[in-house]
């Protein structure tokens, strides 16, 4: 019988050690799953994280046992918890990813610069047969510690010397992660100056020509009284130091004083709340696994009911999980958890730097913070005893990773919750549908607070049904009535919005003589043409020409621009109103260092009177001024070939409706559109969530997509087209080899078949709900090539 060993499974950062790589150690009693160790890899020795220990026997290595290794020292304080652990093998499951990719979500940035090596005496005597440099050494560390870390690190031959006294027992050398610094987060702090006119008069003055100070005060706005870190403000806002230290000279940021950072009481909660913090509250205490939506629109008072909810948590000495997406990550979100935790809340999120998001995660891990706050990754956070987990704006796309491990946050969330025993509350004004047909048939326990907390009343919205406009042949960028509440805005000094969803000045150049469109040369996508630039490009590789005067197929002259875009639309309004000043926002303008800020800054301050922008304006900050918002074609994101396109036209239209009217004037809202009786237009108008979802879930059903199925999108790519195709007809049959109860569609060409110079094409199955999906894995074993890859979805927020 072959001789039984323990030992430990390790896995490394992906990017140095491989996506699929689990290397097999040698171990003793002190590993355990979960710890961070300096584990040799060839030559060298790497931070790796011990995933299993295991008994095995010798023969059933799979490698020659003289070349098992030890394990290596463990690094204290880099720990993984166990809980977290587990997170990240249901990731890699769930996703069918390998489990080194899945750990990377895990891992804290920079650790290994903040690693400190100790070298010490074992109080062996034994010094026959040392060197000169192995004396000297050992001198060194009976003398005092000796220290290694980054920009301290000792000679190479003193190193040398000190693993060879380690191998003979007369030192030993133990690691650990540098403790957070003696300064706390409370302080040295700075805030928002308490002098609102002061903000108020830079804003519509100064302000103008400093466009970055402007934009730090108006991402500020709402969260007075509230303390940062100059770093927070510097992540939040995107500035430099220099732009906080002239606000500070400035006085309109204040130090916000010495001590901690001082908690504040909750306002009083309505019936609707008070019903909802009750059943929420009482999962808490019943440490159940319960799921909760949360349904209410802006100003209904979701968040009060979210911070009631995690303070009881706390009260039981459990910890809070508060997740938002990227972009609404805002100062005013950090202020109001901070105002009833003080510095018990923790911040992680995408652009915060790498030493900033370690402290976060080594105040989450020493539990010096009890409130997690964060985008997507902060969910693995490492948490041991989570009592609440709050996602709020359930429904954002991003909350699905487009990258691997393509998770959804949601789904990983539930599973969280099951193991530490806390409920999830998902919150939004209008639900993925996913999530609703869950409250519908009772699986999700529907909260509602049908009522806004504020005295703000919902936008005014006209539908303008344009095939009457072209019939008539009065069509026009602005239909008469959209054209008319624009005036009228310009004459009482308001503001006004218009948004389209695609940029350049038109979406392609066409011949009118032969029909011939510019396409990219590297995607199956026409070239946008860019008026002010003079160049065609493609928005998906980020391939540029120059405009052509004539044909390139047939040689004619008549070569014109084909459909409109932001640009156009920017042109076009400048000349309809000669008085108004107009900009454009979109990521064409704010390419340029600053342009995001001086636009921004402009129309906060009153000087630019109507913006032009894609969805980037239908998000984030506020314009109290703006009483017009106008959807210059609602159409757009409807023809989109995807499944989900009614739901996020809904959603998109809701979100852009919201910008009109959030000041104490009245907001008007125009659509434009060539199909008024479409639901997701026809209910987007009317605030009627209900009645969008009822009709798109019906719609979902009879089509049999999610949630009535579960998809799992699998996609060949590679530069050439025949190998692709022929790589995706091998995986389609495997596919309905291994699932045969599938409904398998495909293989086809991806609705843009080409990107990037990559070819692509993609098979879809619908499997009923719960579904093992590892039988996919299984099937696509080896399918790899050196030119055709193979990825994966499963639960796709997208088929393009």
């Amino acid at each position: 019988m072959s001789e039984l060993v323990w030992v430990a499974d390790v896995v490394f950062d992906a990017r140095s050690a491989g996506a699929q790589g689990v290397y097999t150690y040698e171990a003793d009693a002190a590993v355990r799953p979960g710890q961070a160790r300096w584990a040799p890899l060839g030559p060298r020795r790497m931070i790796g994280f011990v995933v299993d220990v295991r008994e095995a026997r010798l023969d059933e290595l799979g490698f020659d046992p003289a070349a098992l290794k030890p394990v290596g020292n463990e690094i204290e304080g880099l720990s993984i918890p166990p809980l977290t652990l587990g997170l990240v093998r249901e990731t890699a499951r769930q996703t069918l990813s390998p489990l080194a990719v899945a750990l990377a979500l895990a891992i804290p940035p920079g650790a290994r610069d903040r690693v400190v090596r100790t070298w010490r005496p074992t109080g062996k005597a034994e010094t026959e047969g040392l060197t000169f440099a192995q004396k000297e050494a050992l001198a060194m560390v009976v003398n005092g510690e000796v220290v290694e870390r980054k920009g301290k690190t000792p000679a190479a031959s003193a190193k040398s010397a000190l693993r060879a006294l380690e191998r003979r027992g007369l030192v030993r050398s133990e690691s650990s992660l540098l403790p957070l610094a003696e300064a706390r987060l409370s302080q040295g702090l700075i805030r928002l100056t308490d002098d609102n006119e002061a903000v108020q008069r830079f804003l519509a003055g100064p302000g103008k020509s400093r466009p970055a100070q402007a934009v730090t005060l108006m991402r500020l706005q709402g969260s007075e009284g509230t303390g940062f870190s100059a770093r927070e403000i510097k992540s939040l806002a995107q500035v430099s130091d220099a732009t906080i230290k002239a606000l500070l000279t400035a006085g309109l940021l204040v130090p916000h004083g010495e001590g901690p950072v001082a908690a504040h009481g909750a306002l009083k909660p309505n019936q609707d709340q008070s019903a909802a913090i009750a059943a929420v509250s009482q999962a808490v205490a019943d440490r159940k696994a319960e799921t909760f939506l949360l349904q209410g629109v802006t100003g209904s008072g979701k968040t009060e009911v979210y911070l009631r909810c995690a303070a009881e948590a706390l009260r039981m000495g459990r910890q809070a999980l508060y997740l938002v997406p990227e972009i609404a990550l805002t100062a005013q979100v950090i202020a109001q958890l901070r105002s009833r935790f003080g510095d018990q809340v923790a911040v992680i999120h995408s652009n915060m730097g790498a030493t900033e998001r370690l402290e976060s995660w080594q105040r989450v891990r020493t539990r010096a913070a009890s409130v997690v706050l964060g985008a997507r990754s902060a969910l693995f956070a490492p948490l041991e005893d989570i009592g609440l987990i709050v996602i709020d704006e359930e429904h954002e796309s991003s909350y699905k990773q487009d990258t691997s491990p393509r998770y959804q946050t949601k789904r990983m969330a539930q599973w969280l919750a099951s193991e530490h025993g806390c409920p999830v509350v998902l919150g939004s004004a209008t639900p993925s549908l996913e999530t609703y047909w869950s409250a519908l048939q009772k699986e999700v326990r529907h909260l509602v607070l049908p009522g806004r907390a504020r005295t703000a009343v919902m936008p005014s919205v006209q539908v303008i049904d344009l095939k009457d406009l072209y019939k008539s042949r009065t069509a026009a960028l602005l239909a008469p009535e959209l054209a008319e509440a624009v005036s009228q805005a310009l004459a009482k000094g308001e503001q006004t919005i218009l948004f389209l969803n695609r940029r350049a000045y038109s979406p392609a150049l066409m011949c009118r003589e032969c029909g011939f469109k510019l396409e990219c040369q590297f995607c199956a996508v026409a070239l946008s043409y860019h008026r002010r630039e003079q160049r065609l490009r493609c928005h998906h590789c980020g391939h540029q020409e120059r405009v052509p005067e004539t044909c390139p197929r047939c040689g004619g002259t008549k070569v014109a621009p084909f459909g409109v875009g932001g640009e156009k639309v920017e042109e076009s309004v400048a000349a309809m109103f000669p008085e108004a000043k107009v900009a454009r926002l979109d990521r064409d303008t704010v390419r340029r260092k600053g342009a995001l800020e001086e636009t921004l800054a402009s129309f906060r301050s009153g000087e630019t009177h109507i913006l032009v922008g894609t969805q980037m304006v239908a998000k984030g900050l506020d314009f109290p001024n703006v009483t017009v918002v106008g959807v210059i074609a609602a159409d757009l994101s409807l023809n989109v070939p995807d499944f989900r396109s009614s739901e996020r036209t809904f959603q998109l239209l809701s979100q852009v409706a919201g910008r009109a009217g959030r000041g104490e004037r009245p907001g008007r809202v125009f659509i434009q559109t060539l199909n008024p009786d479409n639901e997701a237009i026809a209910a987007a108008a009317a605030h009627d969530y209900e009645r969008f979802a009822m009709s798109a879930l019906e719609e979902r059903r009879e089509a049999r997509y999610p949630p009535f199925f579960q998809l799992v999108n699998v996609l060949c790519q590679g530069p050439d087209r025949q190998e692709v195709v022929a790589a995706a007809a091998v995986a389609a049959n495997r596919l309905k080899r291994a699932m045969p109860e599938a409904e398998v569609l495909g293989p086809v060409d991806c609705p843009i078949e080409r990107i990037n110079a990559q070819w692509r094409r993609h098979t879809v199955l619908k499997l009923k709900p719960g579904t093992d999906v590892s039988p996919v894995q299984s099937a696509l074993t080896e399918m790899g090539s050196r030119t055709v890859r193979t990825v994966v979805d499963v639960d796709p927020s997208s088929l393009l």
